[in-house]
């Protein structure tokens, strides 16, 4: 009986250690080392302006604090190429000083994003994100917009480190 047991243990390894299925983050090391990713600006077909460098440089803060992927600024030359697009902002209130004022507002961003080879033009991986993200409204124009911007990074700086642990299971 215990020899059996001992064989079918024996065979279930063998079989486990055969099939490829190793534990996340055990791949093989590559003789080249890590490969490397291009994040080049975004398009932006919002009315929304500077969002092309938001979203990119935010995708470039956290894949650089990462060790599975080396940064480069040439896409023609990398390994693989993140590329995305804005399509849409849109703002609404959502709290309300009282029936004309409001004093809360919510910017909801829509991305898309592309992860491929360039060489091959193969995509490995595609998503749309959808982004919401609160911030307070202020009489002072200038403040408002700089709050505004600040909600737009918080939701760009959520979207990365989202967009990292994806890409990271595909790569």
């Amino acid at each position: 009986m215990k020899a059996r047991l001992r064989a079918l243990l024996l065979l279930l390894l063998l079989t486990l250690l055969g099939c490829g299925y190793r534990p996340l983050g055990a791949a093989p090391a590559t003789p080249q080392g890590p490969p490397t990713l291009a994040i080049p600006p975004f398009g932006n077909r919002s009315v929304e302006v500077g969002l092309e460098t938001v979203f990119a440089d935010a995708l470039i803060q956290v894949f650089s604090q990462t060790k599975a992927v080396r940064i480069t600024t040439k896409p023609q030359e990398a390994d693989l190429v993140l590329e995305g697009r804005v399509r849409s902002v849109d703002q609404a209130s959502v709290a309300f000083l009282d029936v004309n004022r409001s004093n809360v507002r919510r910017v909801t961003l829509r991305v898309e994003l592309a992860l491929r080879r360039p060489h091959s033009g193969k995509v490995l991986w595609k998503d749309t994100v959808v982004l919401q993200e609160d911030y307070v409204v202020d009489p002072n124009y200038h403040i408002g917009e700089a709050t505004k911007t600040e909600g737009i990074r918080r939701a760009a700086n959520t979207m990365a480190r989202k967009v990292v642990d994806k890409i990271l299971l595909v790569i």
